[in-house]
């Protein structure tokens, strides 16, 4: 229950890509029979390691309003994995504990808050059905193989990591079956092409599905961080909001493994002996950026998080016990105190931007910008950041012209290969799928640009392509009803956010 508290204290999460992801959720619900939201997007199903949300959501949206429907998946997203931590931690032990209940502490982690929420579902479905597996294994092992390889088509299809997790995670439990029985025992040859030759066929089908996806032939630029950032991002499965809260809760849980590893208190899972090396070695190994994905190496850190209260038991006495559960508690209820208070507070620009896009026109084009140009000496500002290297939680709010009002925004999440939905001709020219709001308004009279680049092609020629500019961080920018008088008309103003209308050209 606690894991869905923050949820309730709110209408919508500042999860910084959710907006985008309910508004992609609300049009395969219902655009396709809608006259105005089928002419401005259009299916595009296709074989995609990133699908949980679009196969999940849409069906409550049909039942439920698009905020509700939304809070119910992310609640679905927040137990899932946390779940499957207390499940995993059964099979591993046969025993049941209240250690993994601690897994509440790095359910909210940095990629959760900034909206990667198939991740989330996806690492879900990994440890269900790496405790599947394991129970499975025990009992029908034939059987096994089958259930397996459903539960790696759904990891696959939730996203990609998570079925890197899953293949590991039960790949890490055969090699360490087959390290259990000795190399050296009777009939071995055939014991490790039995075990590891079941994972194999269950992580087949999957394989085989990337390879002929169109994700699997994704280009992009590939970007790394520096090391210092590198470091930093091991925090990230119980960072957000607070720098202190953050590294207290890293403090704390150091000094309880540290005194349970001295003094041989800490039961490890065989599989952890090899997970852990592995995982490591994945999150120095991968960039930050690749294939048009941000952020990459956050979802090493958060895996390692799950994993932690998986595939580990203490055994200790039941009053230090007593003490490690309340430690715990108490740094739990302190993070899920923080999230909730400063939901609350991000319901205010919320509540602003829907306000002014009031004026905003069934099927009309929508551009967002975020006036506030340089973000490196400012104050940051929890409801709206969780720190200066992450995407600030606002910078999807402009879905909520389609959300509301039926309308186009151009930076709605249509990548081919990655979702399935495209935009349809006339609107297509007016987006820039998956970006973030223009950064400066001037961008629209040429400047601003980088050096040598040529304006990008949803802003040449903009008067035509779009109906309004949508501009948050209002106050910061220029005064809007004197900003290019000729093209543009201040409409509505309402604290953090501003709408203006284009004066399109006479034809």
């Amino acid at each position: 229950m606690g894991l869905i508290v923050p949820l309730l204290m709110v209408e919508v999460p500042p999860l910084t890509d959710y907006p985008n992801h309910l508004a992609r959720a609300l049009f395969l619900a219902i655009g396709a029979n809608d006259p105005i939201m089928s002419k401005i997007f259009a299916p595009n199903w296709q074989i995609a390691p990133n699908l949980a949300i679009d196969i999940l959501l849409p069906p409550l949206l049909r039942i439920m309003p698009p905020l509700i429907g939304g809070k119910v998946f992310l609640g679905f997203a927040a137990v899932l994995p946390a779940s499957g931590t207390i499940a995993l931690n059964r099979a591993c032990f046969e025993r049941r504990s209240y250690w993994p209940l601690a897994v509440g502490l790095v359910v909210y982690n940095v990629p959760f808050l900034l909206g990667f929420i198939n991740f989330q579902i996806g690492v879900g479905v990994a440890l269900w059905g790496t405790a599947a597996w394991i129970w499975m294994a025990r009992r029908h092992p034939v059987l096994g193989i089958f259930v397996g390889a459903l539960f790696g088509l759904a990891a696959f299809f939730s996203h990609l990591f998570a079925f890197a997790l899953y293949g590991l995670l039960i790949g890490c439990w055969e090699a360490g079956s087959v390290i259990q029985r000795g190399l050296r025992s009777d009939g071995i040859a055939l014991f490790v092409v039995r075990r590891l030759g079941s994972a194999m066929v269950a992580l087949i089908a999957p394989l085989l599905l990337y390879l002929v996806s169109p994700f699997a032939g994704t280009g992009g630029a590939v970007f790394r961080y520096g090391w210092l950032t590198k470091l930093k991002t091991l925090a990230v499965p119980v960072a957000g909001y607070s720098p202190l809260l953050t590294y207290g809760i890293l403090a704390v849980l150091g000094l309880i493994l540290a005194g349970l590893l001295v003094t041989r208190r800490l039961r490890i899972a065989p599989l952890a002996f090899l997970a852990f090396p592995l995982l490591t070695v994945l999150f120095f190994a991968l960039p930050t950026g690749a294939k048009g994905v941000f952020y990459i190496d956050t979802r090493v850190p958060v895996m390692m998080g799950f994993l932690l209260f998986a595939a580990t038991l203490p055994r200790v006495s039941r009053p230090v016990g007593v003490v490690i559960f309340l430690a715990i508690a108490a740094l739990f209820i302190a993070r899920m105190s923080l999230i909730g208070r400063v939901w609350v507070e991000a319901q205010q620009d919320v509540a602003d931007v829907r306000a002014v896009l009031v004026p905003v026109t069934p099927g009309s084009r929508v551009l967002a910008v975020d006036a506030l140009v340089d973000t490196s000496n400012g104050p940051i500002v929890p409801s709206r950041s969780l720190a200066r290297t992450y995407p600030n939680s606002f910078w999807h709010y402009a879905s909520f012209a389609f959300i509301d009002r039926q309308a186009f925004w151009a930076d709605a999440f249509t990548l081919s290969g990655q979702q399935p939905v495209i935009s349809q001709p006339y609107y297509d020219r007016s987006g820039k799928a998956g970006a973030f709001p223009m950064p400066t308004l001037q961008m629209l009279t040429g400047a601003g640009l980088a050096p040598g680049k040529p304006k990008p092609s949803h802003l040449t020629d903009w008067p035509s392509k779009f109906d309004y500019i949508l501009v948050v961080n209002a106050s910061a920018g220029p005064d809007l009803g004197k900003f290019l008088p000729g093209k543009l008309r201040l409409v509505a103003r309402h604290g953090f956010a501003a709408l203006l209308a284009v004066r399109h050209p006479a034809r």
